[in-house]
């Protein structure tokens, strides 16, 4: 297995691995998480002591606390990824995961869809068939999270690996909530609530502009009703939420890259370093500077 990543624009390690092969010989990863893309083949595997069958195209999700072993293989190929879950979410501890203590909608939104990765038992063991359509959309994500965890291309390597592992997680959450645990085939679909689809829509869409009416036409809500459920379930207005997620997403950049203000605002998706300086000291009574600074000196001892 691939050691973790030295990140070179920044003197830290990156808790994440890819491996371009995989053959589940060296799984599960110590404080890991790990999705498996099953490109070709088939396979006989066994996941904590009962066994199971991997057909391509499909994922399979793996954590630390579980057990696998192949028993045979047919022209079998698959790539992993494997991360520490506060790559995602600094608050996403293992311990926390088990405690399932969080305060924050956030927070708790992350955890629900890490547990695929989890909640293993002799109904579920983390094997999800992907539909053809939606495994050439996880594929060319993977192949992009592949690049850039060796190639670091520029600064914001890790953010971009950020999106694009969220926006794999998100789908194969739905696959997950659509697949009939004991046949695919007689799938069922639970219906995402509004507030989850819209948070959802700006997890993985921060970065661009979103306006009000934008995201009352992804959940087909008007402004008072979707404003309304946004303040019953996160305490927040939709836009307000969206601030405080962008500011939440700088304090990680601020601290683990050496973007300026103006790129980290950009990536960020404030069209104007004025205004993120402006709404980052209002919300954290600090300077992005500042708070860099303040955090690059508290973690240096």
């Amino acid at each position: 297995m691939n050691m973790p990543q030295v990140d070179r624009y920044r003197t830290r390690v990156v808790p994440i691995e890819f491996e371009a092969n995989e053959q589940l010989k060296l799984l599960p990863v110590p404080e890991r998480m790990t999705l498996v893309l099953v490109t070709n083949g088939t396979a006989g595997i066994m996941i904590n002591e009962k066994t199971w069958t991997a057909t391509a195209p499909c994922v399979i999700s793996l954590s630390q606390y579980d057990r696998i072993s192949m028993l045979n293989s047919h022209h079998f190929s698959a790539k992993s990824f494997s991360f520490h879950p506060v790559f995602l979410n600094s608050s996403l501890t293992f311990e926390a995961l088990s405690d399932d203590k969080f305060v924050t909608m956030e927070d708790q939104h992350d955890r629900n869809m890490l547990m695929i990765f989890l909640e293993h038992s002799d109904r579920f063991a983390g094997i999800i068939p992907v539909p053809p359509p939606m495994y050439l959309r996880i594929s060319e994500w993977m192949s992009i999270i592949g690049t850039e965890t060796y190639a670091q291309s520029d600064g914001m390597w890790t953010c971009r690996i950020r999106r694009y592992l969220l926006q794999t997680l998100y789908l194969i959450d739905d696959l997950h909530e659509e697949m009939d645990k004991n046949n695919f085939e007689e799938s069922r679909q639970i219906p995402k609530e509004y507030v989850e689809i819209a948070l959802e829509y700006i997890h993985t869409n921060y970065q661009n502009n979103i306006c009000l009416d934008h995201l009352c036409k992804v959940v087909n809500l008007n402004r008072t009703s979707l404003n309304r459920r946004f303040k019953e379930k996160t305490g927040h207005t939709a836009m307000d939420y969206l601030i405080h997620h962008r500011i939440k997403i700088a304090c990680e950049a601020l601290v683990h890259t050496n973007l300026n203000i103006r790129e980290l605002a950009e990536a960020c998706g404030f069209k104007y370093d004025t205004y993120f300086i402006k709404q980052f000291t209002k919300k954290q009574k600090v300077t992005p500077t500042e708070y860099r600074q303040n955090e690059w000196n508290r973690r240096k001892g």
